[in-house]
């Protein structure tokens, strides 16, 4: 896996951030502020080109100390007719730490307060994708840490504009390529505008080879000339959802409460259908829950992923907070205890290789400490794990935007039927219950009747979760995952598990007990547990299927997933197996960013990993 190392802190003598490893300085000398604003600003016909907007979009190549995404952002809240959503997308292969860029901004006073919001949600520094929501959720910056070469190819954007930033060609000349060019303009459409502060030659003809026109422009301060561009060429975008910004979600548990939440965010009416009498009454009314990432040595699939749905859902879940909704929650931190002696030496040897700096590894010795209790073994400690309450998540969610959301229980989808450009859910007896162009399936595996035929592979695995007095399990002090696990306190309650319902309920309840106990030897058990069976559909790699939901028919020639044919509006946020509480939040910004054309938020691998679609093309490859 590729590591991201931190830029280091260093000035010339003039005082004028400087990087060693491309010995160049991160702006002019004439000033970093005006460089921006007169290059990238003045040069992109901002703030005209956003005024009146519902959505901007900027990419950047090299966010650096953030100076031009913070003079955009002091602009774009100072013009009265701006967008009413700024997306600003950058690429960064050694970023700042945290202190660093304090000590960056404080030369720059009258950015205080924007920087300093930017501080605070200042991501952990590693490989991909990286979602931060700023003024309130108006403003999204979305920093794509690591090599721009492998990332920018990866990125799902329409950018409206392109800040082309970075050191000089001469210093950093991977970042100055064609391939990067016919990237930027992979992402453009038919009025998108481009700015540097380059006029090199080899720059000029590599931007108008990969489909841009440019033009020279009067520089800033000692640097004579600039360049504008334009797209000569439009490339083809894929397409997006173009009709009214309503939808239908079909269950209120947490997949359908985050999705009707990110949607209704933007905007969007969204009518929730349940069948319950209520919200979280089936897999997500379990009294509380555990979150926190997942790791391995080959950096995969399910760990990166893990690692992007858990930051999300912390960011949101502080969001909910900051707006006063009755979200039950404790970032109490979450000890991953190891299961046998060689996955303690190798949880040891990961987090000393110190590619992931939240990962931190405790011995049994400071384990036991952090728990209060003797522990056998120790295991990784999750600083920002999370124990939460999934009913109260989707009632916060729903709470959020409730003049946007209309949840209407007791409404059971019998069927779906496609009519014109909008699809119809139907109770058992044919009545009408709601109509939209678009559809998200988020029933977990009653999704399978309404799906049109589309290969959804779900697999329903019953689990047992078993609620505890908080007074009669003191110890440990912290939450405790490992062959079982035990939540921290909410409400005076917390929650144990959880075993596969195999027989009788009393068995599985007693098997959590079992897996309690093994946890540490001086556990006390209690005495009076209430346990509750739930499903928990799951996908054969572990996976969720979010997106875009396939037709059964699909030509022979498809081998890759933009190839396959889609039910046009309808869409699914299923397969959420024990992890529910790390792909909600992921799964509602995943599908809102979708159909409000604004970019993805994570890379196309990651993307492609969480594709309905995937087991069809797989069985297509198969056939050939």
């Amino acid at each position: 896996m590729n590591r991201i190392v931190p830029a280091r802190l260093m000035f010339t003598t003039e005082g004028v951030p400087y990087s060693d490893t491309f010995d160049d300085v991160y702006h002019s000398a004439d000033g970093g502020l005006g460089q921006a604003r007169h290059v990238f600003l003045t040069g992109n016909d901002l703030p005209r080109a956003w005024q009146g907007r519902e959505l901007f979009t900027i990419v950047e190549t090299g966010f650096g100390q953030g100076l031009n995404f913070l003079a955009t952002w002091q602009a774009w809240r100072a013009d009265p007719q701006r967008s009413a959503r700024l997306h600003f997308v950058s690429l960064e292969q050694f970023p700042f730490s945290r202190d660093d860029l304090a000590t960056l901004h404080a030369r720059y006073p009258e950015l205080a307060g924007l920087a300093t919001e930017l501080r605070a949600a200042w991501p952990a520094l590693t490989t991909g994708l990286h979602r931060l929501w700023l003024d309130g959720g108006r403003v999204v910056l979305t920093l794509a840490l690591g090599d721009a070469q492998t990332l920018l190819p990866q990125l799902e954007a329409r950018a409206d504009a392109i800040f082309l930033d970075g050191f000089s060609p001469d210093r950093n000349p991977e970042l100055w390529q064609l391939p990067i060019y016919k990237a930027l303009w992979r992402l453009s459409h038919a009025d998108t505008t481009l700015a540097t502060y380059t006029v090199a030659g080899d720059v000029r003809r590599g931007l108008i080879e990969a489909g841009f026109g440019v033009r020279k422009a009067a520089g800033f301060g000692g640097k004579r000339q600039m360049l504008r561009g334009t797209v000569a060429r439009i490339p083809r975008q894929p397409a997006r959802h173009e009709g009214a910004r309503t939808a239908v979600i079909v269950g209120a548990g947490l997949a359908g409460c985050a999705v009707a939440e990110r949607l209704a965010a933007r905007g969007w009416q969204v009518t929730l259908l349940e069948a319950e009498n209520d919200i979280a009454l089936r897999s997500s009314g379990n009294h509380a829950g555990l979150m926190h990432p997942y790791y391995s040595r080959d950096d995969n699939l399910l760990a990166r992923l893990t690692r992007a749905g858990c930051a999300l859902a912390g960011r949101h879940f502080a969001a909910l907070d900051a707006a006063g909704l009755p979200l039950r929650h404790a970032r109490d931190g979450v000890l991953q205890l190891a299961k046998n002696d060689a996955q303690q030496r190798l949880m040891a040897e990961l987090a000393a290789e110190g590619n992931w700096p939240d990962l931190a590894f405790l011995p049994p010795e400071a384990a036991s400490a952090r728990a209060g209790i003797v522990l056998e073994r120790g295991g990784w400690w999750f600083g920002d794990g999370i124990t939460v309450s999934p009913p109260t998540l989707c009632r916060a969610n729903l709470m959020r935007h409730a003049d946007r959301i209309q949840l209407r229980p007791q409404a059971e989808v019998a069927t779906l039927r496609r009519e014109g450009e909008n699809w119809i859910a139907l109770d058992a007896s044919g009545g009408e219950l709601a109509r939209a162009g678009v559809v998200i399936l988020a029933n977990a595996s009653a999704a399978l009747r309404l799906a049109q035929a589309a290969i959804l592979p779900l697999q329903d695995a019953a689990r047992v979760a078993t609620v505890v007095p908080a007074e009669e399990l003191p110890m440990p002090r912290t939450p405790l995952a490992g062959d079982g696990y035990v939540t921290g306190a909410l409400a005076g309650a917390r929650v144990i598990g959880a075993a596969p319902l195999a027989a009788a309920l009393a068995e599985a309840e007693a098997a959590n007990l079992a897996a309690l106990q093994a946890l540490s030897p001086g556990i006390v058990p209690p005495t009076r547990p209430v346990s509750r069976a739930c499903l928990r559909p799951t996908s054969p790699d572990r996976l969720p299927l979010i997106g875009a939901l396939p037709l059964a028919e699909q030509s022979a020639s498809c081998h890759q997933l933009r190839q396959i044919a889609r039910h046009p509006g309808l869409y699914a946020a299923l397969a959420f197996g024990s992890r529910g509480l790390t792909w909600a939040t992921l799964a509602g910004e995943l599908l809102a960013s979708h159909l409000n054309h604004e970019p993805a938020p994570l890379e196309r691998p990651l993307l492609d990993a969480l594709d309905p679609a995937r087991f069809l093309l797989r069985a297509l490859r198969s056939t050939r």
